[in-house]
């Protein structure tokens, strides 16, 4: 298993935890403020540093955001009675992964639009890799995302 896929199985975004859990990300991170793993500023608490929940990523270029360690949450949720209604977290990850091959595809398309060959190249990267996740997973990501491309890759 590539380190990339090991790293993501365990620290996960408030997204894809609110998907097992069958709730936004927004509940979610609201689900972690009222069991005291977030501030009222949205921030990790004392204790979720202290109980290792988190990472925080600083991107060289953006935010900084967090990732939350999947097993330790879920146990931890669990042990104060919250139950799980939504997705498995393999399902959660693969949603994310379709999210992100659909804003990628978006870009690639509005690039191709411009006359950029820089689209066209990308568009050809991101075929397989939409093939493999499932077009029809990648597409309703897409129509989420509010655009009206359609994927239609010929077999």
């Amino acid at each position: 298993m590539s380190k990339k896929k090991s790293f993501r199985k365990t620290w996960r975004t408030l997204t894809e935890l609110g998907q097992e859990f069958g709730i936004s990300a927004m509940k979610f991170g609201n689900l972690l403020k009222q069991h005291g793993l977030r501030g009222k500023d949205g921030e990790p608490t004392q204790n979720a540093k202290d109980g290792g929940f988190f990472e925080r990523i600083a991107p060289k270029d953006g935010k900084p955001y967090y990732l939350w360690h999947r097993d330790k949450i879920v146990q931890f949720l669990q042990r104060q009675g919250v139950e799980k209604k939504g997705v498995s977290s393999q399902e959660a990850a693969t949603t994310t992964d379709a999210r992100q091959l659909a804003r990628q595809w978006i870009e690639a398309q509005r690039l191709d639009d411009e006359g950029s060959k820089l689209g066209y190249m990308m568009a050809c990267e991101l075929e397989p890799e939409i093939k493999r996740i499932g077009v029809d997973l990648v597409q309703s990501q897409i129509k989420k995302l509010g655009s009206d491309i359609i994927l239609n890759f010929d077999k």
